[in-house]
């Protein structure tokens, strides 16, 4: 949402913005649970891999040691594939397929919530902030049901504030520290 940033004749900065955040603040703080599962290590086991170790009957003297030469070079080929190709996946695929799979929720997520939010009425956040002398933030919220009348309401208090009027006449004054 646009961030309308004015300031007062006084010279105090203003940040002025719909925002529109989850209401149930644990539900939002809930994502993120799947870290502790990775944390706690739980992975695969790749014990039993063989590598060949030569040979198959054949006549000849040095038959044994030129199988069992080609069947070290293969393994390292192999080996250095399997790496090449792992490298490839992690760095470079892998990250593709995440950022591809988190823009198709996002988009099913906005797709279902925005007409969710406006056929049940939920109110859009208005938020007026400005900086504290505590290194903390004053802030306005007022509640507004309508996404247009959310930003009317934004753009007149970002008007009023630019007019001199001392805080947002609507909502309820509030610190974050």
């Amino acid at each position: 949402m646009r961030t309308i940033m004015t300031a007062t004749p006084g010279g105090a900065q203003w940040r002025v913005r719909v925002v529109w955040q989850p209401r149930w603040r644990k539900l939002a703080r809930r994502f993120g649970g799947w870290r502790s599962a990775r944390r706690n290590g739980r992975g695969g086991d790749l014990g039993g891999f063989d590598i060949p170790t030569g040979g198959g009957g054949g006549g000849g003297g040095d038959g044994f040691l030129h199988g069992l030469a080609d069947d070290i070079v293969v393994a390292i080929a192999v080996i250095v594939c399997l790496i090449v190709v792992g490298a490839l996946f992690w760095w470079v695929l892998l990250p593709l397929l995440l950022l591809v799979i988190d823009m198709v929720v996002v988009v099913v997520l906005l797709a279902v919530a925005i007409p969710a939010r406006v056929l049940l009425g939920r109110p859009w956040t208005v938020e007026a902030a400005t900086a504290a002398p505590d290194d903390g933030e004053d802030y306005f919220v007022a509640e507004v049901v309508g996404w247009r009348r959310a930003l009317r309401t934004r753009d007149e208090i970002a008007e009023k504030l630019r007019l001199g009027h001392p805080a947002p006449v609507v909502g309820t004054l509030r610190h974050r520290g």
